[in-house]
Formats: C-alpha cells, structure tokens, sequence
C-alpha cells in the first residue's frame, strides 16, 4: 500500500464549498431516515391484548424490541463512526462519494433485516441481519483506504499506521460473519448471542490499538 497525491483530473470537492456541504447532508439524512424507519418493525401492538400489560406488550413485541434496539445501536455506532471519519477529510472526491452510496444502501435496507430477525427465530433471517451489518463495516474500512490512498485525509497516516487502524473496522464484519455458521450449525439464538462478544473485543481491540499508536 502507497499513498499518493490525487490526481490531477480526479473530481475533488473541497471542505466548506457547496458540494462538500450537500454530500454530507445527504449522508447525514439517510443516516436519519433509517433510524427513523426502524420503529416500523414493531408492528405487533394492533392485537386487543397487547396493551394488556407489561408481561402481555413484552409477548407480543420482545423479540422485535430487542431487534429495534440492537439495529438501533448499529445505525447510531456506525453514523458516529461515519461523522469522525468525514471530520478527517479536507476533500471529498466522486470516488469517496461512491462507495458511501455503497455503504448508505445497506444501511437502509437494516429496517428490513431487523424486521425478520425480529420476527423469525429460523437462521436465514439470522444470517441476513448479520450479513447486512458486516457489508455496512467492510464498506467503512474500505472507504477508509479509498481516502487515504486518494489523498483526502488532513492528517495522512503512514502505511504502518493505516494497517493499525484497520484492525478495529474489521473486528465487526469478522464477529458478524463468524456468527453465520453458528446460525446453521448450533443456533439462531446462539448465533445472536455470539455478537455480545463485540463489547468485549471491540473496547480490547481499541486499546490495544491506541497503545501501539506513538509507535507508528
């Protein structure tokens, strides 16, 4: 891996210009629109029993809160990362742009994922929903390399660093992907609990990466 200067024909759209602007509102929205649309998934609340009471709401829509939430904090964890990285950049090319139109489709489509791992216990449904996360933190890191070789990062890392740094983007799709034959081999519910193992990991990859960082 090398980085280089962008070219000098490549479309570049620089911080704080109109283009800049509106290519981060965008982002942004969707980001928005997706949070949004995920209440949509709890659907179950029509039935005359529902309201019942606490014991009786948590029947008829637990598994699609948990669903809600989970798809909730995936959006929310990946809009954060997303806003970080764009405070990096001093341009965007239409390259850039791209792949986040990548990224953004799949974040759109985690409404309907979540709502057939809401509302199906089979592994299908299970491996759809964590095929979708991990697509949506492979597209990250990729975005990532697509910046950094294109000259687009104020502060450029070295090549070493950017190895460092992908480590913690990967960790997600690796975790997510793994649970997938866990899905069809033990099951759906241990393939779902099997992503708790990101609160650990995750925070441990992070800190073993920042400990490595001033020797980059």
């Amino acid at each position: 891996m090398a980085s280089h200067e962008p070219g000098p024909g490549a479309p570049l759209f620089a911080r704080g210009t109109t283009e800049f602007d509106r290519a981060l509102a965008f982002f942004d929205g969707t980001y928005a629109v997706a949070l949004t649309l995920l209440v949509t998934t709890l659907d179950r609340t029509d039935g005359p029993d529902a309201w019942a009471g606490p014991a009786a709401l948590w029947a008829a829509i637990g598994t699609e809160l948990v669903a809600f939430f989970l798809a909730f904090t995936v959006v929310a964890f990946y809009w954060r990362s997303n806003h970080a990285f764009v405070a990096r950049l001093h341009h965007l090319s239409g390259r850039l742009v791209t792949v986040n139109l990548v990224l953004l489709a799949f974040v759109v489509l985690l409404p309907f994922t979540t709502d057939a791992l809401g509302e199906h216990g089979e592994p299908l449904a299970t491996a759809v929903f964590a095929g979708n996360v991990a697509v949506i933190s492979s597209t990250e890191a990729v975005m990532f390399l697509v910046a950094w070789r294109n000259g687009l990062l104020s502060a450029p890392p070295s090549a070493r660093r950017v190895r460092l740094e992908l480590v913690p983007q990967l960790v997600p799709p690796a975790v997510f992907l793994a649970s997938i034959p866990v899905a069809y081999l033990a099951s759906s519910a241990a393939a779902r609990l099997s992503w708790l193992a990101l609160v650990v990991l995750n925070p441990a990859v992070g800190i073993l990466v920042s400990r490595r960082a001033p020797l980059v």
